[in-house]
């Protein structure tokens, strides 16, 4: 193994593996500072200007968009939480390494099995502790917060499923109990917005087999089927996902009002009032970081009494985001900010490839439900993700010809 090789084994390895396990003395920063390093020091010049222009545009619309921040400090912060996804951008825009396909396999492989492992710990330690939980006490969302435990899994599973149809016996079905163990803890999580589209992404997978593989399409499709219902009974017999179903019935029915004559659906108030100030702020937003404060104004106006347990409670008590990365970036930045952040995922998704494109459209339809970016797990993904896409979508170098 040359040099340059070794560092990137080493430097690759320590950013993707620190990724899932957040520790708050050894930050996942730090491991995406050392896989920079490690590329710095076996990578080649060679600037791709379009997707480093792309990337530099993004961070100076977010710091500009501080200046008419009625709190700027807040939005100095929000700059910081994505700066990472920008120099990962540069970076990897201005850098070639050889072999750099099979880097982006190797790292992924590093992040998939390394989720599977804080997940099995967070999941037994839970367990030992505080015996059966569900989603209401947060103890399995570890130190990445429960939506963004579930999307490690789920991204993590979609990595480590690409290996099991290989004819590779002992390792395959050790692959396809990890996947099925990744599942199961999404389920047990019980983020919404994942139980309805891992379904989707489990027949959007098995149908792409089925049309590559059209002399095993029937073994497919009973496949497919099993996985569904074997899902479909977990989410209905265990409490806590069964619980988030019958939230999601009831805040589909209270939209237009109450159920039980309680409100339900904190979500429909905030993305309300969060298009309220899109309408009134369409070009520039209120700026950035000045967008919760704007919202939780606006929410100690809304007339909705909500309920933990017996006890009451208004929206306005709580500093809550947008839930939306796409109404939190407009609502700040303006149409521009979410033109940038929209054309960064179509980036995304044009030039990734295989699993990662899957990793790209989950990540953005999770967003709808969620400000991935105002939270360190959901930056730090992305910026992980927009080093493995820049990485895969070089063209491979040819040899001169003699």
């Amino acid at each position: 193994m040359t040099k340059p090789h070794s560092y990137l084994h080493i430097t690759g390895g320590i950013g993707a593996a620190l990724l899932p396990f957040a520790f708050p003395w050894l930050s996942p920063v730090y491991g995406l500072i050392i896989m920079a390093l490690g590329v710095l020091a076996a990578g080649k010049k060679h600037f791709r200007f379009a997707p480093l222009l792309l990337f530099a545009v993004f961070i100076d619309w977010q710091w500009l968009s501080t200046t008419w921040s009625q709190h700027s400090s807040e939005g100095w912060g929000d700059v910081i939480m994505v700066l990472p996804i920008t120099v990962m951008g540069v970076l990897m825009h201005a850098i070639r390494l050889n072999d750099h396909q099979s880097w982006v396999k190797r790292w992924m492989e590093t992040f998939a099995w390394a989720t599977l492992v804080s997940w099995t710990i967070i999941f037994c330690k839970s367990l030992y502790l505080n015996g059966w939980v569900n989603y209401k006490e947060f103890e399995l969302g570890g130190r990445l917060g429960v939506h963004f435990q579930s999307l490690y899994l789920i991204v993590a599973a979609l990595i480590l499923e690409r290996k099991v149809w290989r004819k590779t016996y002992g390792l395959s079905a050790l692959r396809g109990a990890a996947v099925l163990w990744l599942l199961f803890g999404v389920i047990v999580l019980s983020v919404r917005i994942h139980l309805l589209l891992v379904p989707v992404l489990v027949l959007g997978r098995f149908a792409e087999l089925a049309l590559k593989n059209r002399g095993q399409r029937g073994k497919i499709i009973g496949l497919a089927v099993a996985m569904l219902a074997v899902g479909a009974v977990l989410i209905t017999a265990l409490p806590g996902p069964r619980g988030r179903l019958v939230d999601l019935r009831n805040e589909i029915r209270s939209i237009d009002g109450k159920v039980d004559g309680k409100q339900t659906n904190h979500r429909i108030f905030i993305w309300r009032e969060g298009l309220n100030i899109i309408a009134e702020h369409p070009v520039v937003g209120v700026g950035n970081g000045a967008g919760e404060f704007e919202l939780n104004e606006r929410l100690s106006e809304v007339e909705a009494t909500f309920y933990r347990g017996k006890q009451p409670y208004t929206l306005d008590e709580f500093m809550y985001d947008f839930h939306s990365i796409w109404i939190q970036s407009w609502a700040e930045g303006g149409i521009v900010a979410v033109l940038l952040m929209a054309a960064m995922f179509l980036w995304g998704l044009l030039k990734s490839a295989g699993v990662l494109r899957y990793i790209w459209l989950l990540v953005m339809l999770s967003g709808t439900t969620e400000s991935l970016l105002d939270k360190q797990a959901g930056a730090l993904l992305i910026t992980f993700m927009v080093g493995l896409t820049a990485l895969q979508s070089l063209k491979e170098k040819r040899e001169p010809q003699s």
